[in-house]
């Protein structure tokens, strides 16, 4: 009774179509996730998602999908396809292993290895020779694509060993690589960091704009840095403009650059777990604020992005605050900067006469001040102390996924990749051929095993070497 059920769910699991149709459930639950804001329960993109599709909203959350790939139902669906290939792959593996012992014992096998089990028994035309048999054998194999060789009184075609784990190889390259994938959602993080040029900010959840970790990432300690370098609004290479190019650097704990390299499309930046692509950028405003006495008491990088329906051209990425030592806010300020006109647009570079427009409010929302501030300007603070617009300059928006798993999906990509060449590319074929002569003349003994990428069959060789050989019209045993 056990058994019996073993073998039902083993073939339940083992079935083309139970991986067909969890396939097709994971490609079509990836391609709803695209649709659906992805993050925490709790974070404002999601919340607000959910309020323009009120009536997707409660399936959603029941189903998980704004946590789509962490999510139980995409988790169940993953372990389960998991299971379906191991089934498959261990199948694989043992057809593999047999197939393997057998072209290892062929590739040793003496003439008489034929004769003690042939698949077929050819009685030959009475004029031929055991050696003629063979030289004729040879030929006719060689029409039908089996290149022969000679090994003293015998004829072999047989593939090496490893031309049967193919297969089995590329099975277990895809159990590792959805075992790779889904411990991934576990330790990986991603999300989007700005940074200005001459920037450096430390590898935190506190340097992005937009961030999401799985529950296992090892996040919060900084053990490395970034830093935008240079930027290269047109840069050209090989003849193709690339566009908007930042030179990002990637710093260790002590602060050393670990890589530094121009990022732009196929172009990304890899090292080690982490993986950087440069998708948009903006511009920068660097302010001085300075005391009562004139002395400057700090500065400020504030970040704004293009917008072409935004009054002026830009709009300010978050709010700075003011405030006093006791921590109560003295005033608010958004930093924008007014661009060129282009067209009926604005033009997305830095403007030729740089400048920012500063808007202060005071912490219950009066307006202190709303006006525009030229590069080495300063304008004075409602509570004492002025800002100075130091420069203008770029920053880019950087898209940083950090996944240790993506050095070993590379590696198991490999492998599937050679395992699926062996299983499409190399032949698998155990072919030995004896001629022996007795009272009855010569009978040709064939051992014939046409496994995999071999451009004839059983039939089509028997019939060939009868004829060939002139034994039309006489017995032959299988």
């Amino acid at each position: 009774m056990i058994g019996r059920a073993w073998r039902v769910v083993v073939g339940f699991l083992a079935s083309m179509r139970t991986a067909v149709g969890l396939l097709l459930f994971i490609g079509v639950w990836s391609m709803v996730a695209t649709v659906v804001t992805q993050g925490a329960d709790s974070s404002s993109s999601v919340i607000a998602w959910d309020a323009t599709n009120p009536s997707f909203s409660p399936v959603v959350r029941w189903l998980g999908l704004h946590q789509a790939f962490t999510a139980p139902v995409f988790w169940a669906a993953a372990l389960l396809l998991a299971m379906c290939t191991s089934a498959c792959a261990w199948r694989r593996a043992k057809v593999a292993r047999f197939r393997a012992r057998a072209l290892t014992a062929a590739a040793a096998a003496d003439p008489l290895s034929p004769i003690q089990a042939p698949d077929l028994g050819i009685v030959c035309d009475p004029a031929l020779s055991g050696q003629r048999a063979l030289e004729i054998a040879s030929g006719a194999l060689e029409r039908l694509g089996i290149r022969m060789r000679r090994r003293g009184d015998m004829l072999t075609a047989v593939s090496p060993a490893w031309s049967a784990w193919g297969s089995a190889v590329f099975h277990w390259a895809l159990v590792a690589l959805i075992a790779a994938v889904l411990v991934g959602q576990l330790v990986r993080s991603e999300g989007m960091m700005p940074v200005a040029v001459g920037q450096t900010l430390a590898d935190v959840s506190a340097s992005y704009a937009l961030s999401n970790s799985g529950p296992w990432h090892y996040g919060g300690v900084a053990t490395r840095s970034i830093r935008l370098d240079s930027f290269d609004p047109d840069y050209k290479t090989g003849g193709i403009d690339r566009g908007a190019v930042p030179t990002i650097s990637v710093l260790d704990g002590a602060g050393e650059a670990v890589v530094t390299q121009r990022i732009y499309p196929n172009h990304m930046l890899h090292t080690g777990s982490l993986a950087i692509n440069a998708p948009a950028c903006g511009l920068s405003a660097t302010l001085s604020f300075q005391d009562k006495a004139g002395a400057e008491s700090g500065r400020v990088i504030r970040l704004v992005d293009f917008s072409q329906t935004a009054t002026e051209g830009t709009s300010p990425i978050g709010l700075l605050s003011r405030r006093d030592s006791a921590g109560r806010i003295l005033m608010k300020m958004s930093v924008t900067v007014p661009l060129d006109r282009a067209g009926q647009g604005f033009g997305e570079w830095i403007p030729k006469r740089p400048s920012a427009r500063l808007h202060v409010t005071s912490a219950d929302g009066g307006l202190l001040f709303d006006g525009i501030v030229r590069k080495g300007e300063s304008v004075d603070l409602p509570e004492g102390g002025a800002v100075r617009l130091v420069d203008i300059g770029w920053f880019s928006w950087l898209s940083l996924v950090d996944d240790p798993t993506i050095p070993v999906i590379y590696a198991v990509m490999v492998v599937a990749l050679v395992g699926l060449s062996v299983t499409t590319l190399a032949r698998q074929q155990l072919v030995l051929v004896t001629a022996t002569e007795g009272s009855e003349g010569v009978r040709l003994d064939v051992a014939l095993r046409l496994w995999r990428n071999v451009p004839t069959s059983r039939g089509e060789v028997e019939r060939e070497l009868r004829r060939a050989l002139g034994s039309d019209g006489k017995g032959s045993v299988s």
